[in-house]
């Protein structure tokens, strides 16, 4: 009897041993599948992450190319804009220029005379200021008469009327050398008219300008 329940005594110790033991084993490990990169919580954090971090810094990355973008455009506009302006002053300067030689006016003379009338002195103090201040510009100064006298009389008066224009702008102050005199006696006449009126026009000294050597 009490070799018996020794017995029984045992199987239940060795009962309770194998439960113990099986209990604390190792679960197994699944091996990861060959060729699948293993995901593992902490790098799925970091992934989830960076996705915005990307996000942002191609957002960040297209607005500075708009910026670029608009930058270029407006130095662009800015350069036509300066161009266009650049023509307009150079036209305006044209423009003006043009008038001015336009405002150098004939001045006239009596018949048979080469003297200067009070109003030709005025319109040739306007002339020296105007050369006074254009110094890259000569002047060509033409002397002519209307078609009465004969031509070596009138070449001879159309010289004297220039040669006297020529030295009131000198006694202005333009230099002389700058001044050139030229007689084409009746050859030229403003108008062809054979009257008083026409003969009053051609009695006369013109103005040429020319451009100066650089």
């Amino acid at each position: 009897m009490r070799k018996r329940n020794l017995a029984v005594f045992i199987l239940v110790i060795c009962v309770l041993v194998m439960f113990v033991t099986g209990g604390c084993a190792k679960k197994p490990v699944k091996k990861a599948e060959v060729g699948k990169p293993v995901i593992t919580e902490e790098k799925a954090v970091a992934e989830e992450q960076q996705a915005p971090i990307e996000d942002q810094t191609a957002k960040e990355r297209a607005v500075r190319e708009q910026a670029l973008k608009e930058r270029a455009l407006k130095e662009l506009a800015a350069k036509e804009l300066a161009a266009k302006e650049l023509a307009a002053k150079e036209l305006a300067a044209k423009e003006l220029a043009a008038k001015e030689l336009a405002a150098l006016v004939d001045i006239h003379f009596d018949f048979d005379k080469f003297n200067l009338k009070p109003e030709a002195r005025d319109i040739l103090e306007q002339h020296a200021d105007w050369l006074l201040e254009h110094k890259d510009y000569n002047l060509v100064i033409e002397g002519h008469c209307d078609e009465r006298g004969t031509t070596e009389y009138n070449l001879a008066l159309g010289e004297r009327r220039a040669s006297a224009t020529q030295k009131y702008l000198t006694d202005l102050g333009v230099d002389e050398t700058r001044l050139k005199t030229i007689s084409y006696g009746e050859e030229r006449p403003l108008d062809p008219r054979h009257n008083e009126e026409a003969w009053a026009k051609n009695r006369r000294a013109h103005f040429v300008l020319k451009k100066s050597a650089p």
